[in-house]
């Protein structure tokens, strides 16, 4: 340290209770910067002043200006104390944050930190140094050697002497930066003398500021800490000061702000008597120390109560002064809120006069520009008027609806009534299994069939002379037009009386604005004459005799019925119908809708029955004097018997030939083309066999049901039972066969070509209640295809029949070689863009079997057929076995990843949505092949670790879940947006290696006994 001097600062702190805080520090003398104007201080001098200084804070800083940006270093500032909530002077030592400053109370000494919104801006007559002083104590040192720890040692032992204790200084001298050296005592303590002897101090000599020439040596009481209750002496002197800081205190609370100056100058006047003041204080200080000290304290306290209550007293009064210029501001806010209401009323009350006084002053003129405008815009709203406004197009509508509405036609009635009977007739006639009874059957339902075909006749003829086309067209536009007038109608069970309610609603309201109308155009009418009799009076060179008085007579009656009439018929053409209006309006529009859907019902059945009726006639005039012959059926099951026969020969000639030992090869080879062609024409002649059981079949369903039982020998009814597929033209040995053991080794599998088309024969060993089952259950596959046939996406099946040998029925469809799907991913994978188009085909195969309401039950890559690559077929399924049956998880499986539904694995029946479940996993499958699919608890596969579109993940997530009724339908599945929109993984990109002609063969050939039944039964 640069100067071995310990010093210590008296600082004052203003309380509620006004008391005085001394503390002595030990410090470095560079470390602080004095506060200017520092001298010899009187206490009662500084009490005075203090109060000034408050009373003017208190007065200014409530209403002063917030500090704004950081406060500068050298200027003085009002801050509210934290522990008593008054103002104080400070100055900036150091801004702690952008909003906090550690700020030094400038007559006090301490410091604290304060928010900006603390802290108010003071005039200059505020900006005068501190009163606080500091004290030095005289001719002391701190050693040269000693360091931090002795340094703040002896900081805490100085302040422990002096704080909360009446401290007596001696002032010797004034050091160069302006703190006064003085020597101190503590009760009967010399605290220098004390520093001194603990170490913490040395003796040194010491050089004052100037001269030590005309300096006395005063000893002042202090009194130090924040407990001290007074300033000793103040209640045991003399009463007389007592009263003069009262008067003082109450002479302060009543100046008016800005006179902080005269602080200044009564503290300069009073400087001049210090020494006898503090020679006074001295006496009574020396006297109150000794025996009495304790009575003196007690005397102190009160006093300094009394400073106390002082300090409330004028707190009070301040706080009454400033609720008495919120009340006084609150008033004035309120009256100048007055005054300008006043001012606007008056200014509205100017304009109107102004405004009264021009109208004045062109009265007819703003009367008859009035009066014209409104006629003007009445012209235009009659020209414009809507006539529905009382709805006039409905009151048409009605119109059209009751005088020409349709009712039912007595022709009608008569031949429902005998279509119901030939219904009958028909239905007893086909359930008839007896000979005896069938002709009696016949010859009923052929008279009634006259009478229908009568009925139909007569409807016919009725219905052509109706405008039936017309009235359709007329009830279509009425319907549009009203529901583009009134809005959608709503069903209410309204009586006929609605339209009677409606049109007098109507008429009500027409009278009422034609008398309107016809008012106001009496009352335009007589301003009109009037207009003309202004005229002539205004035409001198008129000779007519007109007063003015029969002129200006009644002109402003005239004009203001002639406006009030306007008005009148104003309101009635744009105004808007009221509820009960509304009510009345929409309940005939609902009852007139209802009629008009009644009748474009009624007319929708006319115009059906009557195309019935036509196509009735037509089909059934030829039967009338003629029955349907099954001699062409026969003819051509003897043709194809025949050519059966010439096969079998040909076959026989061409094996003995082969057997001999030496053959010629051309009469071979012609044999086999024989043998090729009579196989065309066999399948030719069985082709012609279905066409004309087609035409049968139809024969008999709708007009003569008895066909089968009378001709039973051409089987009608069976091939009515297999939906046509099954038949007993075909066997085995017409085909060239080609063994397909590669396929299927459990199973008949062969392979034949017939007209250039290549079909697979799949047989399956059967018994008679098997048999019966398979064919129904392939007849009910039929049927689904048949409804789209090439566009259904399934496999056709060609025919069934029997084998004749064995118990093996066969099914016979068209061969795919080399298009199943598990084959087409093994040589060369699809592409993203077949993949959409084969698996969309598949999808619409799915879609056409659960329309019938069939379960596939065998969706398996073995069983998918993506034939050229773009189109995908849906293959058939193990007729002779229920679906859970085909359901099995050894074949329903692609790679590792398992195709069967987690509630079939559980034991529960498949559902629609098992397929579903199953055209997910392939969708998974196909798109991630390289992927081990794991499977998670609940038999679903595990998707989380897969790189897929969130859209796609959601679509598959709907299909493979755990619950059926939650997965998607086929149907929904069709038309999603983000249907098969798979994103293939970086992983799928490398291409294949495509396999060796071996590997190929492998892919079909299935050596366990598993597999084979897959091949065999359910695919091809």
């Amino acid at each position: 340290m640069s100067e071995d001097t310990l010093r210590f600062r008296l600082e004052f702190e203003l309380k509620p209770n006004v008391f005085f805080k001394q503390i002595f520090k030990m410090d470095d003398g560079k470390e602080v910067n004095p506060p200017e104007g520092i001298g010899n201080i009187n206490p009662i001098e500084l009490i005075e002043d203090l109060l000034k200084i408050s009373t003017a804070l208190t007065e200014i800083c409530p209403f002063a200006a917030k500090v704004f940006g950081d406060p500068a270093p050298g200027k003085i500032y009002g801050g509210l104390y934290s522990e008593d909530q008054c103002w104080y002077r400070c100055k900036l030592k150091k801004m702690i944050t952008n909003e906090k400053c550690l700020m030094t109370y400038v007559d006090y000494g301490n410091s604290e930190t304060l928010k900006k919104s603390c802290i108010v801006e003071l005039l200059e007559d505020m900006q005068y140094p501190g009163l606080a002083s500091r004290f030095r104590l005289w001719g002391l040192r701190i050693p040269h050697n000693q360091d931090v720890t002795p340094f703040d040692q002896g900081r805490s032992f100085l302040a422990s002497l002096v704080n909360d204790k009446i401290i007596r200084v001696n002032h010797r001298d004034t050091a160069q930066d302006g703190a006064f050296l003085v020597d101190a005592q503590s009760d009967a303590l010399d605290v220098g003398q004390e520093v001194m002897e603990k170490g913490f101090a040395e003796k040194c000599r010491t050089t004052s500021a100037h001269s030590n020439e005309g300096i006395k040596s005063n000893v002042v009481p202090l009194i130090s800490g924040r407990n001290a209750e007074g300033f000793q002496g103040f209640g045991s002197g003399s009463q007389r000061m007592k009263i003069t800081l009262d008067l003082r205190n109450d002479r302060l609370g009543n100046e008016p702000k800005g006179r902080v100056d005269t602080i200044e100058y009564d503290r300069d006047l009073r400087l001049d008597h210090g020494n006898t003041l503090v020679c006074s204080l001295e006496r009574q200080i020396s006297g109150q120390c000794r025996p009495g000290k304790k009575l003196n304290m007690v005397k102190m306290q009160h006093d300094q109560k009394l400073l106390e209550d002082q300090n409330e007293k004028l707190r009070v009064k301040n706080s009454k002064y400033l609720q008495n210029c919120n009340l006084l501001q609150g008033q004035i806010k309120q009256q100048q809120h007055e005054l300008k209401k006043i001012e606007e009323k008056l200014k509205q009350h100017q304009e109107t006069e102004l405004k009264l006084a021009d109208e004045l002053k062109h009265a007819v003129e703003t009367k008859i520009k009035s009066l014209t405008n409104k006629v003007e815009k009445l012209r235009r709203v009659r020209c414009e008027f809507n006539e529905n406004h009382f709805g006039d197009d409905l009151s048409e509508a009605v119109k059209v609806i009751t005088e020409a509405c349709l009712y039912m036609l007595h022709s009608m009635k008569k031949l429902e009534d005998t279509w119901n009977e030939y219904n009958c007739a028909q239905e007893t006639l086909q359930a008839c299994n007896s000979m005896d009874d069938v002709h009696i059957l016949i010859d009923k339902r052929n008279e009634v069939r006259s009478s229908l075909y009568a009925a139909a006749d007569e409807f016919i003829s009725e219905v052509e002379k109706l405008p039936i086309e017309d009235r359709v067209n007329v009830l279509k536009s009425l319907a549009s037009s009203l529901d583009a007038a009134y809005g959608p109608y709503e069903v209410e069970h309204n009586s006929n009386e609605m339209f009677d309610q409606f049109f007098e609603w109507r008429d009500n309201k027409l009278q009422e604005f034609n008398n309107i109308k016809h008012r106001t155009d009496s009352s335009l009418q007589l301003l009109s004459e009037w207009f003309r009799k202004t005229m002539k009076f205004f035409d001198l060179n008129s000779s007519a005799s007109l007063t003015s008085t029969e002129v200006i007579n009644d002109v402003d009656a005239v004009l203001d019925q002639a406006e009030q009439d306007v008005c009148k018929e104003l309101e009635i053409s744009t105004s808007q119908k009221d509820d009960a209006d509304i009510k009345i309006i929409c309940s005939a529009f609902n009852k007139a809708m209802q009629m008009i859907i009644k009748e474009q019902d009624l007319l929708l059945v006319i115009q059906n029955k009557y195309e019935a009726s036509i196509q009735f006639k037509e089909q059934v005039g030829q039967w009338l004097n003629s029955y349907p012959s099954v001699e062409d059926l026969l003819s051509i099951k003897r043709s194809v018997k025949n050519l059966k026969a010439q096969l079998r020969w040909k076959l026989v000639e061409k094996n003995n030939l082969e057997d001999l030992g030496s053959y010629d090869q051309v009469k071979v080879q012609e044999m086999k083309e024989e043998i090729c062609r009579l196989r065309d024409d066999i399948y030719e002649e069985i082709c012609r066999e279905q066409r004309e059981y087609e035409r049968l079949g139809d024969i008999v369903q709708n007009w003569f049901p008895e066909l089968p039982l009378l001709y039973p020998e051409a089987a009608i009814r069976t091939y009515m039972q297999s939906a046509g597929l099954l038949t007993d033209s075909l066997e085995r040995d017409l085909f060239d066969p080609e063994p397909m053991k590669e396929l299927s080794s459990k199973r008949p599998l062969v392979c034949s070509e017939i007209k250039s088309q290549k079909i697979l024969l799949k047989g399956y060993s059967v018994d008679t209640a098997t048999e019966a089952q398979m064919i129904e259950r392939a007849a009910q596959y039929h049927r689904a295809w048949s409804v789209l046939k090439e566009e259904s996406g399934l496999l056709p099946i060609l025919y069934l029949f029997a084998c004749k040998s064995e118990p093996v029925t066969y099914v016979m469809v068209p061969f795919y070689p080399g298009w199943c799907l598990k084959t087409v991913q093994a040589i060369k994978p699809l592409i993203p863009e077949e993949l959409c188009k084969v698996m969309q085909g598949v999808a619409v195969g799915l879609q056409t079997l659960h329309n019938s309401n069939i379960i596939h039950g065998a969706l398996h890559p073995h069983n998918i057929f993506a034939v050229n690559r773009e189109r995908g077929v849906v293959g058939d399924f193990d007729f002779t076995k229920t679906v859970d049956q085909r359901n099995i998880a050894s074949w329903m499986i692609a790679d590792k990843l398992e195709l069967v539904a987690p509630e079939v694995r559980n034991g529960q029946p498949a559902v629609l949505a098992s397929d579903v479940f199953a055209y997910g996993c392939l969708l998974l499958w196909l798109n991630f092949p390289k992927n081990n699919l794991k499977t998670n608890s609940d038999g679903t596969p595990d998707v989380s670790e897969l790189s897929i579109d969130p859209k796609m993940l959601s679509l598959v997530s709907r299909m493979i879940c755990f619950n059926p009724d939650d997965r998607l339908r086929v149907d929904q599945l069709l038309e999603e947006d983000d249907f098969l929109k798979l994103k293939k993984p970086d992983i799928i990109q490398e291409e294949t290696k495509a396999p060796a002609p071996d590997e190929i063969i492998m892919n079909n050939v299935f050596t366990d006994e598993t597999k084979s039944d897959l091949l065999g039964g359910d695919s091809t």
